[in-house]
């Protein structure tokens, strides 16, 4: 292992190599406005994406283990936000009409972790209001106003909806009444 370089002499040759104190003091400078821009973002939309996004992955997670009965640890398998929701039941008509929203939300979670830009554009809101189901409720429960058209509020009411229907499509009591709803099998 070679030796820790003598500060001194570390100082005067990068600044040498930089071309001089003031081109040094630049470059520095300009990379901690760049730092500085990264660190300077609004932390409570930050947390209101990633809030949202935990709350829908901790629902799939019930759901998936409320209609697999042998999933094992899921938490053990390490299952990313996108495998988990390749497993859930598209057949199943109380929770497969949200794929398209759940899979904008991972999205615009994606965006946020790889350029850490937080942002929720139009074009998401667009996305989850294209869930049919959840953009009538909307209009409903907000009657006779028009709902708030703030992309990040539509992002958390998508949330909120996707993890009621995870949790009411995975509880046992729902099962039984869809249980007690289907047709009695005849024996022959």
């Amino acid at each position: 292992m070679k030796n820790p370089p003598d500060p001194e002499a570390f100082a005067r040759r990068v600044i040498d190599l930089g071309g001089g104190r003031e081109e040094v003091l630049r470059l520095l400078n300009e990379s901690i406005a760049r730092i500085s821009t990264l660190w300077d973002q609004d932390a409570v939309l930050i947390g209101r994406i990633l809030r949202a996004h935990l709350f829908v992955e901790y629902f799939l997670g019930e759901y998936l283990r409320s209609h697999n009965p042998n999933p094992g640890d899921l938490s053990a398998g390490r299952l990313s936000f996108a495998q988990k929701l390749s497993l859930l039941d598209r057949n199943d008509p109380t929770v497969s009409f949200l794929i398209p929203g759940i899979r904008r939300l991972n999205a615009v979670r994606n965006r946020l972790a790889h350029t850490y830009r937080a942002i929720v554009s139009n074009d998401d809101a667009a996305v989850f209001l294209s869930v049919s189901l959840f953009w009538h409720l909307r209009l409903a429960l907000a009657a006779p106003a028009m709902p708030n058209d703030d992309p990040l509020d539509i992002l958390e009411e998508f949330a909120r909806h996707a993890g009621i229907a995870l949790a009411s499509a995975g509880d046992r009591l729902s099962m039984l009444c869809e249980m007690a709803l289907a047709p009695p099998l005849h024996l022959i």
